[in-house]
């Protein structure tokens, strides 16, 4: 800490050092003013922007910078106009420009400087930055580009969002690059070859052929490569071997050229990561977690996986967009351990829970994909896509768990199972899309299968102990085997018509069907021919269910200059018929729903850079079958599980509002959200245990229940001779009413949540990169009608990662340090964790080779326990975890892209 003080100080010192403004106003010949017009202030040495701003509505501008020794150039410049610039040979006062007028269509060479682009260009939904602009690691990807961006953050699970709102697509010229999470292409394409970034609201394929306005809330980024550099090849290798016989060896190849693009991957490791691992490729970072592409980071257990896979896009002719044509197969192994201590509150008194659980899972999963795109003519196109998938796995699982009242054992529960199972799944779609004449006229129509099946087998020794029962004891020896099927048919219609330049009227109709199978096996096992023959009547079931949707839709869009508003109002009609076998009896019911719903949407733009966003709409859940189905599901000796009949469907009522604010000049962003929901008919559990610990559960609707949400984040950015510093301070809050039921008694619950977090990043040019971040999450209940009061946690978790640079960055070293504190867990669980990744770094052979020594948990201290506190209980839970290893890697590059190698 002594050290990083002397840092500290002198970052102070920079940022409150002598700075001075430029200023003016910038009008077109006519002397209206222009916003928005860009403000550059950009160096003459290497075209490095030194700062720059936009014009706000009455065209006037300023421009803050620190004293500058050397040439530097202001540009300004404007959509559709001719820019306009001014040298400094320095500057070591405050200049007033007065008003500068634009002309237009016209681009300008500054002297030695030739600028023709802004950094960032807004274009109604789509944000555009020019990523020369955004200065990154010189072998960075373009996940690197993103951390630039203001407002993007990214979750432990890896999961990205701007301003709050998540991104579902990543794509490289406007393709997915083998899914459209995008996972693989952030950390694989080279952020140099990269010349925009844009950020726009996700649309679909329909939406986007027709202009018609999205109505989701999630984002799509596509980053645009340099025409020049759109050609080449990517080739990357990685090798890594290290103690307790851990392994890592990934494999990337990709060629692509213009439109086409083929990229063959392949990934082989037992260190948590689910397919494939960029740990790699001159990452800069070792994560706390270790990184995965093709899914998900494995936070529990220990995973083995192996996967290879291709994909293939290309523009075929002038009709034919082939987006994706991709063949993968994963092989995995993940080992599980769990240790649970649960404690649940009664009106009158409480049971505690002990648990364990093990387990070993192996899978085998090939997957089959495509999406293609058919250009008719100018104004109608077809879109094609299938997606196969086939899953197999083998499973073995122990269990065994300890139930006391008062300290006096009720129950013990021991199982051991072993099984497997296999998966089938097909889904193929086509649709039709037509542009008329007439702007804003278009039609869409689109059917879509789901063929899925299901076998699985698994075999179950069972021992339950009532103790102050002991009649009740359960011993069970049982093979149960389980087919199911879906058959999903959908179809899809929607019309557009416009009736004025700014508004149009929309109708849509989707039809739904969907055939449901269940048949389920239970066989006990006959001592005295040790064959599994003897028929469970009570255990085994069968369960068909057939279900029709119809839902129609009427909608209005109006577009604005200055604001978008969108209503819909729709009705559902639902029809279920399901029929079944319990225990040799046959519970047959028809339900018939008609649920009208609606939705609004307001969109308020104070700027190009500033807007409000509201959204208020109501919809319906129907129940699910099982449970409505009255049968009385005994297949776990320690709850009986009916379901209701009576269950009406689920009301909810739900409110968003979004205020978002940049300016892309002075590196602010802020954003905050606001969101409340209120539940009418909420389905909720009802149950009630018994003597020996025995629960018996069931459904019934509740209403009133509700939940508000308020988070807000603001980031602001200071830059300084190539040195930048990054301060995010974020707050989340969250409050939820519950009512529920415990033991047949009714009771309330408030729950407040707060967690307020503060991000610094700091980048010194050449030499460190700081990430560091803080949270407090605070939890508390507050009950009525119950056993208790009160409930509260509190967490605490830090992070720090260093990574620092010598001999021009052919040689560093990374530091990832995390602490996790949770003062409420039991006796049983360690409160603390400290978690340090450390690894040493060099580059030789021109930057191509990277050997690389790391240590993963170097303090051998890593754990993965947390509380969980639900509407009558407190659990604490701890998970198996991959513990410290030592790792000596070799990543190899060989890429040629334009015409060079890199």
């Amino acid at each position: 800490m002594r050290k990083l003080l002397p840092l500290f100080i002198l970052i102070c010192l920079k940022i409150n050092a002598q700075t001075y403004s430029i200023n003016g106003k910038v009008t077109d010949q006519d002397n209206n003013p222009i916003e928005n017009a860009t403000v550059s202030l950009i160096k003459q040495k290497d075209s490095s922007i030194i700062n720059f701003t936009g014009t706000n509505k009455k065209g006037n501008f300023e421009i803050k910078i620190p004293e500058q020794k050397e040439i530097s150039f202001l540009q300004i410049s404007g959509d559709k106009f001719r820019s306009s610039s001014k040298k400094f040979e320095v500057i070591n006062k405050d200049e007033d420009l007065g008003t500068v007028k634009l002309e237009k269509d016209l681009i300008t060479n500054i002297e030695e400087v030739q600028i023709t682009a802004s950094p960032v260009k807004i274009k109604k939904d789509t944000v555009e930055y020019n990523a020369s602009y955004l200065k990154v690691k010189p072998d960075g990807k373009i996940d690197d580009l993103l951390k630039e961006i203001p407002g993007v953050e990214t979750d432990e699970d890896g999961k990205i969002t701007v301003n709050g709102k998540p991104i579902n697509k990543i794509l490289i010229n406007g393709k997915p690059f083998f899914d459209k999470d995008g996972k693989i292409a952030l950390q694989t394409f080279p952020a140099d070859i990269i010349k925009k970034i844009q950020i726009t609201t996700s649309k679909t394929k329909e939406e986007q052929f027709t202009g018609r306005t999205p109505k989701s809330d999630s984002l799509t980024i596509n980053f645009n490569i340099d025409e020049k550099n759109n050609k080449g090849n990517l080739n990357n290798l990685m090798l890594g071997y290290g103690t307790n016989k851990r392994y890592e060896g990934t494999m990337f190849l990709t060629r692509f050229q213009k439109q086409r693009n083929i990229a063959l991957i392949g990934a082989s490791n037992n260190i948590n990561t689910t397919g494939f691992s960029v740990d790699s490729f001159f990452d800069s970072g070792t994560r706390s977690k270790n990184s995965a592409v093709n899914g998900r980071p494995v936070s529990s257990g220990i995973l083995r996986t192996s996967m290879v896979g291709v994909n293939y896009s290309d523009k075929i002719g002038e009709s034919l967009d082939l987006e994706k044509f991709s063949l993968q197969y994963n092989d995995s192994n993940q080992e599980t351990y769990s240790k649970t201590d649960r404690t649940t509150f009664l009106p009158d008194y409480k049971l505690d829970k002990n648990s364990e659980r093990s387990g070993n899972m192996d899978t085998r999963k090939f997957n089959f994909n495509t999406d293609a795109n058919y250009m008719i003519n100018g104004s109608s196109n077809i879109i094609f896509s299938t997606d196969f998938t086939n899953t197999s796995i083998d499973r073995t699982n122990d269990s065994k768990s300890f139930t006391f009242k008062d300290d006096a054992q009720l129950n013990s529960n021991i199982n051991t199972s072993r099984g497997n199972s296999n998966n089938n799944n097909f889904t193929p779609k086509i649709g039709y899309t037509k542009k008329f004449q007439k702007p804003g006229r278009s039609l869409s129509a689109s059917v879509s299968n789901v063929f899925s099946e299901n076998k699985s087998s698994n075999y179950s020794i069972l021992e339950t102990i009532f103790y102050q029962s002991p009649e009740d004891n359960d011993y069970r020896n049982q093979l149960s085997q389980t087919k199911s099927s879906r058959n999903n048919f959908s179809a899809d219609f929607k019309y557009d018509e416009p009736i004025s330049d700014s508004a149009t009227v929309s109708i849509s109709v989707n039809y739904n069907n969907e055939n449901l199978g269940s048949e389920k096996t239970v066989n006990d096992l006959d001592v005295n021919t040790n064959q599994y023959s003897i028929y469970n009547s009570l255990l085994s079931n069968t369960l068909n269910q057939n279900n029709n949707y119809i839902r129609s839709q009427v909608g209005y869009n109006l577009n604005k200059e200055k604001f978008t508003f969108q209503a819909g109002a729709n009705l559902n009609i639902t029809k279920l018929d399901v029929n079944s076998i319990f225990n040799l009896q046959n519970y047959n019911f028809q339900r018939n729903f008609v649920l009208p719903e609606y939705d609004l949407t307001f969109q308020y733009k104070f700027s190009r850079t500033k807007n409000l966003r509201i959204t208020n709409g109501s919809n319906y859940t129907i129940p699910q079958a099982m449970e409505l189905n009255p049968f009385r599901d005994e297949s776990n000796p320690l709850m009986t599980l009916q379901g209701n009949l009576e269950l009406k469907s689920s009301w909810q009522n739900s409110t968003n509002i979004n205020f978002t604010s940049s300016d892309f000049a002075r590196g602010i962003n802020f954003y905050a959200r606001f969101g409340f929901s209120y539940l009418d008919n909420d389905i909720v559990d009802y149950s009630y245990f018994d003597e020996t610990g025995r629960q018996f559960s069931s459904y019934v609707n509740v209403s009133g229940n509700k939940r508000l949400i308020l988070s807000s984040s603001f980031t602001k950015n200071y830059k300084w001779n190539g040195n930048q510093i990054k301060l995010t301070p974020s707050f989340s809050s969250n409050y939820s009413y519950r009512k529920g039921f415990v033991d047949g008694s009714e009771f309330t619950n408030d729950i407040y949540n707060i967690t307020p977090r503060f991000n610094l990043g700091l980048n010194l040019k050449d030499r460190m990169d700081l990430r560091a971040s803080y949270s407090y999450g605070f939890s508390q209940s507050h009950y009525t009608n119950y056993r208790l009061d009160k409930t509260k946690t509190t967490n605490q978790n830090l992070t720090i990662g260093v990574t620092n640079y010598f001999l021009a960055k052919t040689f560093f070293i990374d530091n990832d340090f995390r602490f996790n504190g949770n003062n409420n867990l039991s006796a049983d669980f360690n409160r603390k964790s400290y978690f340090w990744n450390a690894s040493v770094n060099y580059q030789f052979y021109k930057k191509q080779m990277l050997l690389k020594f790391r240590v993963y948990d170097l303090l051998n201290q890593r754990q993965n326990a947390v509380t969980n506190i639900g509407d009558n209980y407190i659990e604490d839970r701890e998970d198996l975890v991959l513990r410290r290893y030592f790792m000596l890697s070799l990543i190899m590059k060989f890429n040629k892209i334009g015409g060079n190698k890199s």
